[in-house]
């Protein structure tokens, strides 16, 4: 179902399915990506338990094997809408005997969608009875407002931060990595991401700006205490994807054994884990 809030400047769209956010307009004009299957059948999927791949789909926990497909159940799922008003959303997924056969953990995720003035907050809460591992990721899918020759993103802070690589053959992260960031500017072209996904670790910034030279049209992405930063399209798309992630795929050399998965969270029983990122639209 489809679940709509709108102000004087913006509005937006949410599917229970997946808790996904499938549009996002700013006066009149469209500013998510709307799904064409030519390039990508999604708009902003939410990443959990896991972001990435796993090596060859599988994981260990406790001695026992598990299987889970990329980036995980939680965009596949309906999720619940346990409170609304004038200007949030709040959904819920929690586990199912579907879910506990491929990921053994009672858990609860909450996504709040909140719309004030030309912005969007997202706020992530993940809790549990007992003690569980996951990832959780965002993946929103941002239309060009110009030519990608004529696109950059602006870091919030200057930056001089080691690029990690996809390995195109089974998605997992290679432990290469080269210097690709040496300022706070990052100039997009159509070959970009030829090779996959741009990953970035240990930002000294907590916001990017997708930025042109053609017109004043930005977006501000705002993600403070997440682990990585990815940025996303299909060769030749109009969008690129801005996805802020608590966690990564898994390295090639790594064992499969979830608790020492690359930068998995730990979160106790009876705990929470808190996260959250603002949309701005100018």
């Amino acid at each position: 179902m489809i679940y709509k809030l709108k102000n004087e400047l913006i509005s937006i769209q949410i599917d229970s399915l997946g808790a996904e956010l499938k549009s996002f307009v700013l006066e009149n004009e469209e500013y998510l990506y709307q799904a064409n299957t030519k390039y990508w059948h999604r708009s902003s999927p939410v990443l959990f338990p896991i972001i990435g791949k796993l090596k060859n789909n599988n994981y260990k926990y406790k001695n026992k094997n598990y299987s889970l497909a990329i980036h995980g159940f939680a965009r596949h799922l309906e999720f619940k809408l346990i409170k609304q008003n004038n200007d949030s959303l709040v959904f819920l997924l929690s586990e199912n005997k579907s879910t506990l056969k491929h990921y053994p953990f009672n858990f609860n995720l909450e996504i709040k969608y909140s719309i004030y003035s030309n912005s969007l907050k997202i706020d992530y809460k993940v809790y549990s009875d007992q003690e569980i591992y996951f990832s959780l990721g965002a993946h929103p899918a941002f239309i060009l407002k110009a030519d990608i020759n004529n696109t950059y993103l602006e870091f919030e802070k200057k930056e001089n931060n080691d690029l990690l690589c996809l390995n195109l053959e089974n998605g997992c992260i290679k432990g290469k990595k080269e210097n690709y960031l040496k300022s706070n500017i990052l100039k997009l072209n159509k070959n970009i991401f030829q090779k996959d996904a741009l990953i970035f670790e240990k930002l000294e910034s907590d916001k990017v700006i997708l930025k042109n030279t053609e017109n004043k049209k930005a977006i501000s992405v705002k993600f403070k205490n997440f682990s990585h930063l990815g940025l996303w399209a299909p060769v030749n798309a109009p969008f690129i994807c801005i996805e802020p992630w608590c966690g990564i795929a898994d390295y090639e050399n790594l064992s499969y054994d979830l608790e020492n998965k690359k930068a998995i969270i730990k979160l106790k029983e009876n705990n929470a884990f808190l996260r959250s990122l603002t949309i701005t639209l100018y």
